[in-house]
């Protein structure tokens, strides 16, 4: 063998080497960047919650995958998210489905409908477990046919308060030709109890109180209520509440943006949106808890609680609803019946296994 051919054969062999090994790394190093717009404000917690999602997939990914969050109205209207993200005009967009409700009524049932008792983190297990994200993606799919949508469910919330008055709620009578403003089906839930429900953007409360236009009004979370101001115009804050017993979001991505990553991108999506819904109910737990001490030491709010008689007639006027829907509509009842199914088990779990909160409240000395 020649000098040349002895050294030769060597490196032509890790050149193939070398060549084969970035053969096998092609969607490694392939980066994508996606535009998201959420149907909420800027400030909003749950606009953030998709920033935060953004900024986990990014470092999980290594930059491979970037998500530039806007806010509702850059580019669509924020009711208009889920269209824009079938049609491709965005790659992929966060709401909640009671904006869908105007659809079809099941949207709901998949954001804040009581779920047979179950608060949006026990509807997150029935989401996981129970059958309803094989039911959600039918609900986006097959429903209301946006088949060019991979859809997820994420950020659970807390139980939403009743919501800010002129004069604390003493009876259901009280509730009768109250101009109140909730969006989805509690508008439907409210008529039912009496109410003269008045539905406006979040961004309209405020300034909708002030000007007569609603007696009262919910919108999500004390910090949100906070920053929203409505401190700053109606000093009685009622809670708890059935009528939106938390709040679950939704994620949604237009399919051939979704088709093109590598499987190991699809694992990073997926599992971060699992992380964020555990981390936005963790950060729940500590900024409403701040907030609300603060409109009561600070601002003057006074929290009133709600009734029981007017809790259960929440539960009755929801019952009421939701089987007007089910009578209607099949697909309305599968997912009734499949909640149902798996509340049978968790409510009375929870109800059996955890202590009440009253006698740790009393025993700690805590308000």
């Amino acid at each position: 063998m020649s000098l040349i051919s002895k050294y030769a054969a060597p490196a032509a062999g890790a050149v193939m080497g070398a060549a084969v090994a970035v053969a096998a790394l092609p969607a490694a190093a392939q980066e994508y960047k996606w535009t998201v717009q959420t149907a909420y404000a800027a400030g909003d917690d749950l606009h953030l919650s998709f920033v935060k999602l953004a900024e986990m997939v990014e470092e999980m990914s290594g930059g491979r995958l970037v998500m530039e969050v806007s806010p509702g109205g850059a580019f669509v209207p924020a009711f208009d998210v889920l269209d824009a993200v079938d049609d491709g005009v965005i790659d992929a967009a966060g709401g909640d489905a009671d904006y869908w409700v105007g659809k079809h009524p099941a949207g709901s049932l998949f954001a804040s409908a009581p779920g047979f008792g179950m608060p949006s983190m026990d509807l997150m297990g029935w989401m996981e477990y129970g059958g309803g994200k094989e039911l959600f993606a039918e609900y986006i799919n097959e429903t209301l046919q946006f088949d060019d949508t991979v859809s997820f469910l994420l950020s659970p919330a807390q139980a939403q308060p009743f919501g800010w008055f002129e004069e604390a709620v003493t009876s259901v009578e009280e509730v009768q030709g109250l101009k109140y403003r909730t969006p989805g089906l509690p508008v439907d839930v409210m008529r039912e109890m009496g109410a003269a429900v008045v539905t406006v953007p979040g961004s309209e409360v405020v300034p909708s109180l002030e000007q007569g236009v609603i007696e009262a009004a919910e919108y999500f979370s004390p910090k949100a209520d906070m920053i929203l101001g409505l401190p700053d115009v109606r000093k009685i804050y009622m809670m708890p509440s059935y009528l939106q017993l938390g709040l679950v979001q939704n994620f949604f991505v237009n399919k051939a943006r979704w088709d093109e990553l590598p499987d190991d991108l699809k694992a990073i999506v997926t599992y971060g949106v699992m992380a964020e819904s555990a981390d936005f109910y963790w950060r729940g737990l500590d900024e409403n808890s701040k907030a609300l001490a603060t409109m009561e030491q600070e601002m003057g709010v006074e929290v009133a609680e709600t009734p029981r008689d007017v809790m259960k007639a929440q539960l009755e006027a929801w019952t009421a609803v939701l089987d007007r829907y089910a009578a209607e509509d099949e697909f309305f009842a599968k997912v009734l019946d499949s909640q149902r199914e798996f509340a049978e088990r968790v409510v009375p779990l929870k109800a059996r296994i955890n202590p009440p909160a009253d006698i740790a409240l009393e025993h700690f000395g805590f308000e």
